[in-house]
């Protein structure tokens, strides 16, 4: 099966339909159609959308098109969910590292994104969760989608990572003459908790922390601890009130359990985690989000 003008298609189908009113209804014949519940693979189905929701799934034999529906023919290909990536950085171009980064502006970073959102959404991912970016560029790409401007997926964004001075979320490649902090940085429960005020004052939905180092920083080992257990608690309490959920980057065990004591709705790579930390995982309904290092060249993703 050649999944190209499949993944087009349904590209330009979610586009469509982000853009499209409430009262459109889209019926899409599948020759097959993938069912994650029942772990089955359906024939001849038919799917109809009206707006942004599902409203029926079944038999095409036996399931009724409204008239005027527009009609998206796949019965000769496999049509399975939306796929979707919990960790991606979107705005980010995975080719350029350390000191070659400083050259990238946060416009610049945006126009990565653009590009990516579009890769993205044709490889099958329909929702992401985009966590960390600098300028805002996710903010600002997640509103272009939902506004109809850009093709892309559904965007859950957090602005600025937040994270200690000196840090993994801290720019730690310029000289003392610079005097260069990272936007995200905070040192102490109370201004930790004001920057998670600050991420949500400019539009993120999720809070991204950084618990630990990190392999992709100067400076800091990836599994040494940095947010205190004080500051991430400080951090979910706020985040938790203004009704966001927060993501801990922690690769060390101990910033993995210090990171679930605290609250935290998931911890991201957790490459060092122990028997503690999998029993507190377990005991607080903690998500892992255990992705490996992804750098692709076309500018997908790169997890860091």
């Amino acid at each position: 099966m050649n999944m190209k003008p499949l993944a087009a298609a349904l590209a330009m189908l979610a586009f469509t339909l982000s853009a499209a009113g409430a009262e459109q209804v889209v019926a899409i014949r599948a020759g097959k159609l993938v069912d994650v519940v029942s772990g089955k693979v359906l024939q001849d189905q038919t799917v109809l959308v009206s707006g942004e929701r599902i409203t029926a799934v079944g038999p095409t034999a036996t399931t009724s098109v409204p008239a005027g529906a527009q009609v998206i023919d796949l019965s000769h290909e496999t049509v399975l969910p939306g796929l979707i990536d919990a960790h991606v950085h979107l705005t980010g171009d995975p080719n350029l590292h350390g000191y070659r980064s400083l050259g990238v502006s946060d416009i610049r970073a945006a126009m990565y994104g653009a590009y990516a959102a579009r890769r993205t959404l044709d490889a099958g991912f329909t929702t992401v969760r985009n966590v960390g970016a600098s300028g805002f560029g996710d903010v600002a790409l997640r509103d272009a989608i939902n506004e109809g401007e850009l093709p892309g997926p559904r965007m859950r964004v957090a602005g600025y990572a937040i994270g200690i001075q000196g840090g993994h979320c801290d720019n730690n490649l310029l000289p003392h003459d610079f005097h260069y902090t990272e936007n995200g940085v905070a040192d102490g429960p109370w201004a930790a908790r004001a920057k998670v005020r600050e991420m949500a004052k400019f539009g993120a939905d999720t809070i991204k922390i950084c618990a630990s180092g990190g392999v992709l920083s100067k400076g800091d080992e990836a599994g040494a601890q940095q947010l205190t257990l004080e500051e991430m608690k400080a951090i979910v309490e706020e985040a938790h009130k203004l009704g966001r959920r927060v993501a801990a980057h922690a690769h060390g065990a101990s910033s993995i359990r210090d990171a679930i004591l605290a609250g935290v709705d998931s911890v991201e790579h957790a490459s060092l985690i122990d028997d503690e930390g999998i029993r507190l995982a377990r005991e607080k309904g903690t998500y892992l989000v255990m992705d490996i290092s992804i750098l692709r060249t076309d500018r997908i993703v790169s997890v860091v």
